[in-house]
């Protein structure tokens, strides 16, 4: 799938359309309007990280199948520049078509046309136009992935003046996910942005903020005008099963609760594997403030509270949501089929939603 091909499925859904921004190369922020016209609202969007592809399959699936009288907006890619891949983030760049056909003549077309700003062994930060690009090789599983997600801390902290040039810029990862099953090395290249502040965030922060990139501001316009009931983020990430992060809410939590068991009830009916803390720990490449920021719920296997703001970066999609509704949200297990992905994903929140709806 790209993000073409995305936009073609809402434009040919027949579903009345809104844009409410646009993305770093000038693409449509597309949402379809679904449902009834009952209140509140539901948002359900995906695609903040574009190498998470499962999430965006599954909202184009409910967005034409979920039986709802609530309002339905469907947002299903929230990155469309890295959807796109890694020759349309360097040729937007350079400001000229470039085609690479294999990660390693990524790398030569970079040593080529770009500044080096920073390197350590084969781990390369460079500077085309105004635009970073973090090069590693590709490997097996999410290695490559950590690895260079692991830069958004160290560099701000231990070589600030390295990132001077690119403050208030893109900066894209490549040949990520290179084995996983819907992100190619060359099919995706994740988008992160350095805050004017110094700060190295992707593309599930900066809600709020003035200077927010235009994929996050387009969100946040959104949820402000729409001031959903029920937000659902699906995501994918680490670890062998599916999983739900979620913040806690101040009140409801029984609704939560049971939104989550019937989650995963259809994950467990088709013997799907459900994440365990343990092993999510121990697979996390994470590093936060305070390592309390995701909890265990120890009366549902799978349920993890989230606790955004002890990792000091800013809301997410769903902590900030939750200032209006449920801020609920998805991890499916990235290292699994994506047809397995995108099945758990689709038909879980599914059956999440209507609990949610026979709670109204």
């Amino acid at each position: 799938m790209t993000s073409a091909d995305v936009l073609a499925t809402l434009r040919a859904s027949g579903l009345p359309l809104k844009e409410w921004g646009t993305a770093l190369d000038g693409s449509p922020m597309l949402a379809a309007r679904a449902g009834g016209d009952r209140q509140p609202a539901i948002f359900l969007t995906a695609g903040a990280h574009c190498t998470e592809t499962a999430g965006v399959h599954a909202c184009l699936s409910l967005m034409q199948s979920l039986d709802t009288e609530h309002e339905l907006h469907v947002l299903p890619l929230r990155d469309p520049v890295g959807f796109a891949g890694v020759d349309h983030c360097l040729g937007l760049a350079a400001g000229e078509a470039i085609v690479t056909g294999d990660p390693q003549k990524s790398l030569d077309v970079l040593r080529e046309r770009a500044s080096l700003l920073w390197s350590e062994d084969d781990l390369y930060l460079f500077q085309l136009g105004e635009t970073g690009f973090v090069w590693a090789p590709a490997t097996l599983g999410l290695q490559t992935f950590w690895r260079q997600f692991s830069l958004t801390g160290r560099l701000p902290r231990e070589a600030a003046d390295v990132l001077m040039p690119l403050r208030g810029r893109s900066i894209f990862f490549l040949n990520v996910n290179s084995t996983i099953d819907g992100s190619g090395a060359l099919e995706r290249c994740y988008h992160t942005v350095l805050g004017k502040d110094g700060q190295w965030l992707h593309l599930n922060r900066f809600f709020g903020q003035a200077d927010a990139p235009g994929e996050v501001a387009a969100v946040d316009d959104l949820v402000q005008t729409v001031r959903p009931g029920l937000t659902v983020d699906l995501h994918e990430g680490n670890g062998e099963g599916f999983w739900m992060p979620i913040p806690r809410p101040s009140s409801g939590r029984d609704r939560v609760f049971d939104m989550t068991r019937a989650f995963f009830s259809y994950i467990e009916e088709r013997g799907y594997p459900i994440e365990t803390y343990e092993h999510w720990e121990a697979s996390n490449g994470i590093e936060a403030a305070d390592p309390d920021w995701m909890v265990p719920e120890p009366d549902l296997p799978g349920l993890f509270w989230l606790q955004q703001e002890r990792r000091q970066e800013g809301p997410n999609l769903m902590t900030y949501a939750a200032g209006l509704g449920i801020g609920y949200g998805t991890e499916g297990p990235m290292e699994q089929p994506l047809a397995m992905r995108v099945d758990g994903l689709t038909e879980g929140i599914r059956r999440a939603i209507a609990v949610w709806e026979r709670t109204q």
